[in-house]
């Protein structure tokens, strides 16, 4: 009798069989952009996670050693973005030509150094040198530029759930390091904490990164959210989706879409990095411990952990745009319940309030970029919009330290910032989508698939 004949596993196209990890796993086949999805949540809780919620925990501990103001420390978080803004230019084109890999590896590399740098600073000037130079650098190369434009090559119908997944790298962050901080401040002295956060950059990114980051899926053989490549050598059945639009930075730069959401964005980020700076402090201030501040402004990890899958899938079945707004309105009301804290139990749920907006925060705005611009050429795009809406974030800090220094409190400060959110959540529903440019006109698409409401 004769034996049925074996099945054998489909056989592996050769481009696939180039990627460095597995493309079937126990027996099923696993689209290979999870592994970039996995890199770039190390990269965002050890990059954009401890720039955010570290920097916070130490402001005391420095000005109470060095004898610098609350100021000083925080226009050094401004040097910081107005750098990392401006070298994103330098990098958009190279990062859609040759992916993130090298950005990410050389980032963390430098970054590691810079942090251990902070940690043997004795003057002022010194301070600002390693914040303008190695950490800026090093924010740069495995920053939310790279690393969400990296993800958004590799995924269309699903962005949304990647890069909240990715995204979710800075919430553990929140969770975890500043209460880690706060321990190893106590156990070793602020300046060893800053070499430990600079070795831990080192042994997390740099073997994730060289191991996993490539650029797009079409150069092994694949389509964005899996599947293979359609041949090159069959004539295109229907033009280009918005995805696949080529945009140079000078037609992006005509189009109203690209200076509307330069302001938007610009205006909602204007708090952010200000309130994970001085939120802390605010606590203290308030009569709370640095332990139990530590503790609250963990919230911020746990409601953005809880809230970022939500964002990622509301972004696949809504209006990207009534998100955003959704997003600036819920941050304007964290901000508005931490003006009213009157207890342990009322700080954390107010902070869990604020989490909720910031767990959107880079989510949705990755999205929108990539849902206006497509992913062929958002790290040019993104790059060309970078300098305008890192110039306005970074005055955020210095202006809430200057309240505070001028007036002893932050509650102006935090008012204007809730004001900022408010005008940002109404000026986002305003933002046309960009029609097609005139390079790739003669293949547009009906305009419903251009510009979807």
């Amino acid at each position: 009798m004769a034996r049925p004949a074996e099945t054998e596993a489909p056989a592996v196209p050769a481009a696939i069989q180039r990627l460095p990890l597995p493309a079937r796993l126990f027996g099923h086949d696993f689209y290979y952009g999870w592994y970039i999805v996995v890199g770039a949540f190390i990269a965002a809780m050890m990059s954009m996670g401890v720039q955010a919620y570290t920097l916070g925990v130490f402001l005391k501990p420095m000005t109470e050693e060095l004898g610098w103001s609350r100021t000083d420390i925080s226009f050094g978080q401004t040097i910081t973005t107005v750098a990392t803004g401006f070298m994103g230019v330098v990098i958009g084109r190279r990062l859609d030509s040759h992916g993130a890999r090298a950005l990410m590896v050389g980032g963390a590399i430098i970054g590691g150094f810079g942090f251990m740098a902070l940690g043997a600073v004795q003057e002022l000037w010194q301070y600002y040198l390693v914040r303008a130079g190695l950490v800026a650098i090093g924010s740069v190369g495995m920053g939310g530029l790279v690393v969400n434009v990296a993800v958004s090559n590799w995924f269309v119908r699903r962005r949304g759930r990647a890069i909240a997944i990715g995204m979710m790298g800075t919430s553990v962050a929140a969770l975890l390091l500043p209460t880690a901080s706060d321990q190893l401040i106590d156990a070793v002295g602020w300046r060893s904490a800053w070499v430990g956060i600079g070795l831990a950059v080192w042994a997390l990114v740099i073997p994730t990164a060289w191991l996993v980051m490539r650029r797009r899926p079409e150069d092994f053989g694949l389509q964005p959210d899996g599947g293979p490549a359609p041949s090159s050598a069959t004539p295109p059945k229907h033009a280009p989706r918005p995805d696949d639009i080529r945009w140079t930075r000078r037609e992006a730069a005509r189009t109203p879409a690209l200076w509307m959401l330069i302001l938007t964005f610009g205006l909602a980020s204007t708090g952010l990095g200000a309130m994970l700076l001085h939120l802390i402090s605010y606590l203290t201030d308030s009569g709370f411990s640095r332990g139990q501040a530590a503790a609250g402004f963990g919230m911020i990890g746990v409601s953005g952990l809880l809230s970022k899958p939500f964002w990622g899938l509301a972004l696949e079945r809504f209006p990207v745009r009534t998100c955003a707004s959704a997003e600036f309105l819920l941050m304007a009301l964290g901000i508005a319940l931490i003006l009213s804290i009157n207890g342990l139990a009322m700080m954390y749920a107010s902070i869990f309030v604020l989490g909720l907006g910031i767990g959107g925060v880079v989510t949705v705005q990755e999205v929108v970029w990539a849902e206006f611009f497509g992913r062929l050429t958002l790290g040019a795009v993104r790059s060309l919009a970078q300098p305008f809406t890192i110039i306005s974030s970074a005055g955020g800090p210095v202006f809430a330290g200057l309240a505070y220094d001028l007036g002893g409190s932050y509650r102006f400060a935090f008012l204007v910032f809730i004001a900022t959110y408010v005008v940002a959540a109404g000026l986002i529903l305003l933002t046309p989508y960009p029609k097609r440019p005139e390079s790739e006109a003669s293949t547009a698409p009906p305009p419903s698939i251009v510009a979807p409401a």
